[in-house]
């Protein structure tokens, strides 16, 4: 039900015979009367999206048509009912009190009536300790609900003041949740729907198929009578699989292939900037480098980087963007550029090869280079934490991050740091929550409300911090602008947290990576969203010509 900051990963699987149904055929079957194939680069790890491997975005693609939200995202990113019968009201301020309807005709697809009761098991599951929750972040201030048949009323401890998104994402049924072991539920399929599609198979490493719900009432009743995510991890492949109209629809993470795409009339590509940014972690934990929680190192590292040439080589100069201005290098770790609340706060480390030497020398270390050179070879040591060689983690099979990485390695070299390539299948679903890295390069993707829940990614003990990051005061102002109803006074409580955590650098903040959104022209009502809710929010809506 979270409608926080989620993580994308990159599954690496093998690529094996394409089909459509449950059985496979000889030859790759192609899309029928009713059926769109979407393309996806990564396969999710299960379909609960409540505990840590389902907190991914590949999950909620699938998970939101079949287990439908009380609000989702449109392409706005303004939150509109589903399930909900309306608006959520608050009807109290003090304590702060919420209430919401379900709508009389939402079911599930076998046979029982959608209550409020299915969301207080919901709420109920994400607060039962013996789960792997991925956060429990706003749910903890509630101090009571309350059910009348479909009619919910939520009491907050405090005013959490991202408490609309908080209670509006997906609804799970009450009569699968009880006495069902929460880690393990849904791990291979969904046996029930609210939503415009009801899961049928999924063939693990090749495929997933949703089938039109005949009982969906709540909405708009599906067009089309079927829908197959097919799943491709390699780069070439999944365009391959395009340009042969194998897939007719894909949400790419920006390649090189797109500029291609887009010379095609056969296809429509949207794109656009989105609540999404790519980033570099540094590990705080003891399974981190030593080095990392010097915080000149870290400096050293932010001003090591050339975040311009890396956002030109990956997206201007290729054309998936048309100009450098189109893609501002990101300065902040909490509001992309097109926030009114944005702030150059990480600006302060522009490029500086000479500062990044002159800053390890200040600090006692030896064994570098006196000056830069793209040929050098030697390594920095610094005083008790040893050389300056990191594990560098992101998912293996993605072009552009192997290039950020390329470019990053060449970079960080000629001034006497080293990056060791760690690139894997499960860099990000079970890696990253390891905490067994150096450095992690992955995307963050939220919505309007992620300013507000900050906290659960650099906050002490956040429920997403994977980096264990921890510093009291950015921590402190973090929390209190999560219970700050007020839009000002929580703007400058986030500003003062950045303000420190620019100069601790616990991450480097990259760019805004760009939506895009691919379709072919056989395929109509496909529509970008910003937002986490992604390409399949309005799927019901979607027709084909084949």
């Amino acid at each position: 039900m979270r409608k926080k900051a989620i993580w994308l990963f990159a599954a690496a699987l093998s690529a094996t015979a394409l089909v459509v149904g449950p059985t496979a055929s000889a030859e790759p079957s192609r899309a029928s009367a009713g059926t769109v194939v979407i393309g996806h680069d990564q396969e999710p790890a299960t379909l609960n999206n409540l505990i840590t491997p389902g907190n991914a975005y590949t999950t909620s693609l699938v998970t939101n048509l079949v287990l439908a939200s009380g609000q989702r995202y449109n392409s706005r990113a303004v939150l509109v009912p589903q399930l909900f019968a309306g608006k959520p009201r608050i009807t109290r301020n003090r304590p702060l009190t919420i209430r919401f309807s379900i709508k009389a005709n939402a079911r599930w697809s076998d046979g029982r009536q959608v209550t409020g009761n299915d969301w207080r098991a919901t709420y109920r599951a994400i607060m039962d300790r013996r789960w792997d929750i991925t956060s429990r972040e706003g749910w903890e201030d509630i101090r009571s609900v309350a059910v009348r048949g479909k009619t919910v009323t939520i009491v907050f401890r405090r005013p959490y003041a991202a408490w609309e998104a908080l209670i509006s994402g997906n609804i799970y049924p009450a009569h699968k949740l009880a006495g069902a072991n929460v880690n393990q539920l849904y791990q291979s399929g969904l046996d029930v729907s609210s939503g415009p599609y009801r899961f049928v198979s999924w063939q693990k490493g090749t495929q997933l198929v949703l089938q039109k719900n005949a009982r969906f009432r709540a909405g708009s009743a599906a067009r089309l009578d079927r829908l197959v995510f097919r799943y491709i991890p390699n780069t070439a492949s999944l365009f391959q699989s395009l340009r042969s109209n194998e897939i007719q629809v894909t949400e790419p993470q920006p390649q090189l292939q797109i500029v291609e795409i887009r010379r095609n009339n056969a296809f429509r590509v949207q794109s656009g900037p989105g609540y999404f940014f790519e980033h570099l972690d540094f590990q705080f934990g003891p399974q981190g480098h030593a080095a990392l929680k010097r915080r000149y190192v870290r400096q050293a590292l932010a001003m090591g980087i050339n975040r311009s040439d890396v956002r030109n080589a990956l997206y201007v100069q290729p054309g998936l963007v048309a100009s450098a201005r189109q893609l501002p290098v990101l300065q902040s770790l909490i509001w992309k550029p097109f926030e009114a609340n944005y702030r150059a706060f990480f600006a302060r480390w522009g490029f500086n090869q000479r500062n990044v030497i002159s800053l390890l020398r200040r600090n006692g270390c030896t064994g570098g280079p006196a000056t830069p050179n793209r040929n050098n070879n030697d390594i920095w040591s610094c005083p008790g934490v040893g050389r300056l060689s990191f594990r560098f983690n992101t998912t293996a099979g993605n072009q552009l991050r192997a290039l950020t990485f390329e470019i990053a390695q060449a970079q960080l070299k000629s001034v006497g740091i080293e990056l060791q390539p760690r690139f894997a299948a499960n860099a990000l679903t079970q890696i990253l929550p390891s905490r067994d890295w150096d450095i992690s390069m992955f995307t963050w993707l939220g919505g309007p409300t992620s300013s507000i829940t900050a906290f659960a990614l650099y906050g002490c003990g956040g429920d997403q911090n994977y980096m264990t990051y921890c510093n009291r005061s950015v921590s402190n102002a973090l929390q209190k602008a999560q219970f700050t109803p007020n839009n000002v006074q929580r703007r400058n409580l986030l500003h003062q947290a950045e303000r420190i955590m620019a100069n601790d650098v616990p991450s480097i903040p990259m760019y805004v990576r760009p939506g895009f959104l691919i379709g072919r022209r056989t395929v109509t009502g496909l529509s970008i969203n910003p937002t986490q809710q992604g390409s399949t929010w309005n799927a019901e809506l979607w027709r084909t010509s084949q």
